[in-house]
């Protein structure tokens, strides 16, 4: 989906009485496991209260890919299959057309356009 597409998914998503939005990047971040530089705390300082591209460095670029702890995924076992990169809802601070996002195949967090499709992974 697009991002505001996301949002507004998650936001009316019912399933087991509702309540789902769409998560900022450091919620993302909370889910990185196996790559020390992107999981919470990390050395890379894109967070909620820092969304700059200031905040971003060559530690943002996330791990070696597919080499994660559940089933090549920087992520919890018991997640799906395949890995993904699905939106957050923070917005980029310099580039209001584009969201961060974070592509569990490296570990990486990443921007891209709004305008174009991601996954969605919604949270509560």
């Amino acid at each position: 989906m697009v991002w505001q597409e996301a949002i507004d998914y998650c936001t009316y998503l019912t399933q087991n009485g509702g309540g789902y939005h769409l998560p900022t990047i450091s919620e993302l971040r909370s889910l990185i496991r196996g790559c020390e530089s992107t999981q919470n705390e990390g050395s890379c300082g894109l967070t909620d209260n820092c969304l700059s591209v200031s905040c971003w460095s060559d530690a943002c670029n996330g791990c070696s890919y597919n080499a994660g702890p559940a089933i090549g995924c920087y992520w919890p076992s018991g997640m799906q299959v395949y890995c993904q990169s699905p939106w957050s809802s923070s917005s980029y601070e310099e580039h209001g057309s584009d969201a961060w996002f974070v592509d569990f195949d490296y570990g990486l967090i990443g921007n891209w356009p709004k305008d174009e499709t991601r996954y969605v992974r919604c949270v509560r």
